[in-house]
């Protein structure tokens, strides 16, 4: 996967651009140009070409990593809230990813 998304965090007053690289129904994996601490609360807004409207899902940060001798951050999010319209348009995003 390999899409564009901003990562908010502290009520608004951070945003950071953001590539999506990894999904499922609970989380996510983004590479950042910094690090957020574990279990902070951000929102993922994510910028999928077939949706009319950026898809926003709250969550917090799961996991931090970085790869040696990269400028780059992973994060693991994990998905706050799993309602059926959320788990209907992750599926339609992920089988867009997989026939796409």
């Amino acid at each position: 996967m390999n899409l564009s998304a901003t990562v908010v965090a502290g009520g608004g007053s951070w945003q950071r651009p953001a590539r999506l690289v990894d999904l499922g129904l609970g989380g996510a994996c983004v590479v950042l140009p910094e690090s957020i601490p574990v279990g902070s609360p951000l929102a993922l807004v994510i910028d999928a070409p077939h949706l009319w409207d950026p898809l926003e899902i709250d969550g917090s940060v799961a996991w931090v990593g970085e790869q040696p001798g990269a400028q780059a951050i992973y994060l693991g999010v994990k998905f706050q809230s799993s309602t059926g319209a959320l788990l209907r348009t992750l599926t339609e995003l992920l089988e867009a990813a997989a026939f796409g």
